[in-house]
């Protein structure tokens, strides 16, 4: 994930080439940028970092706190019942949960001072603090299940709609049903056309053939008769399930944990592009492979107009003189992170002891 956005290092270099789909064209020569001035020490991970990561696990530290909460709530209403024993059940999960957490602190500990663990947040501070590097990207792979963010976030919209819903007009009567049936059958029809465009690679173009085939067919079950039309159409009448806006909510909390697990996995296997070198880190601690600017090209795959309406892309490194194979990551906000691998890839960044030595 890039976070050069607040930086002062990403207005050193400025676009050289923009093409019609508002993406930065890399040089035909690489360009030079001499740099003066000692690297800067590594600082801690600036505060928007954390503020993220706080974010992202807010419900993870709400549950720990209703958890310990309930859980001495318990011991201390079985202390207080006639025949309780240390060594109960009750009391020996609560050893456990005791021992879990004091072992999850002393790790993290130890971790934090001997510094053994590198994560794609400390390397892109490194690069941050780097007067010698004027534009860089760090950046990791999403992965398809990005791709359904959208049937995420409808599934959302209709659990606030079902709450609405519910407190409008009584549960059980026969309106309150119909709409939960539309409802159920519009997240059903949203998902299969999400998952279509994500299988298929459909475009805009045919997006809008499929919707004028459907029109066709139901304009021509209509000049046939209007019995037959609804004939048709009564079948589709089972895909309008009821389900409770509790379930939507589930349903989407499950997808946004899946995307949490996938951002959890990027911490630590990322890639480092510089005007130098690619670094691809895999693993908790030092595994970088360094790779030679001249040894890797890098290419942008901004093809599908949809994904691009929600800015997403693909990043796709490729090693022309070597038998590696092609590296493709799938990355949000690529409308930016575009510009920075270019630049990145057609900067060669001397420092002042290269230049003079």
């Amino acid at each position: 994930m890039n976070e050069q956005e607040n930086s002062q290092g990403q207005e050193r270099v400025e676009p050289e080439q923009t093409s019609a789909a508002g993406e930065t064209a890399p040089s035909l020569q690489p360009k030079q940028s001499i740099q003066e001035g000692e690297v800067r020490g590594v600082v801690l991970p600036a505060k928007k970092y954390r503020l993220k990561t706080a974010l992202l696990f807010s419900d993870v530290w709400v549950a720990i706190i209703f958890g310990y909460y309930y859980m001495i709530r318990n011991t201390m209403t079985a202390v207080k019942e006639e025949g309780f024993s240390w060594v109960s059940l009750r009391m020996l999960s609560s050893y456990i949960v005791v021992g879990i957490t004091l072992a999850a602190i002393i790790v993290g500990f130890i971790l934090s001072k001997t510094k053994s663990i590198r994560t794609r947040i400390s390397r892109d501070n490194e690069l941050r603090q780097d007067r010698n590097i004027s534009v860089w990207l760090t950046t990791f792979d999403w992965s398809w299940l990005i791709l359904f963010l959208p049937s995420m976030i409808i599934l959302v919209f209709c659990g606030i709609v079902g709450y609405i819903l519910d407190l409008a007009i009584p549960p059980d009567s026969p309106t309150n049903l119909i709409v939960h049936h539309v409802l159920g059958g519009f997240t059903f029809g949203f998902f299969c056309l999400n998952a279509a465009v994500v299988i298929f690679k459909l475009t805009p173009t045919r997006v809008l053939v499929l919707f004028l085939a459907i029109g066709g067919f139901c304009l021509i079950l209509l000049l046939m008769g209007v019995d037959i039309f609804m004939n048709f159409f009564e079948k589709f009448k089972h895909l309008g399930v009821k389900v409770d806006p509790l379930g939507y909510l589930l349903m989407a909390y499950v997808g946004f944990f899946f995307l949490r697990l996938i951002w959890i996995a990027g911490l630590f296997e990322y890639i480092a592009m510089s005007p130098n070198r690619l670094d691809i880190q895999r693993g908790l601690s030092e595994s970088e492979r360094g790779i030679q600017r001249k040894d890797f090209r890098v290419s942008i795959d901004t093809e599908d107009v949809i994904l691009r309406l929600f800015k997403i892309g693909r990043i796709i490194i490729s090693f022309p003189l070597s038998d590696r194979l092609p590296m493709s990551y799938l990355v949000t906000r690529i409308d930016k992170k575009s510009r920075y691998a270019t630049e990145a890839a057609s900067v060669i960044s001397i420092s002042k002891g290269e230049q003079t030595g």
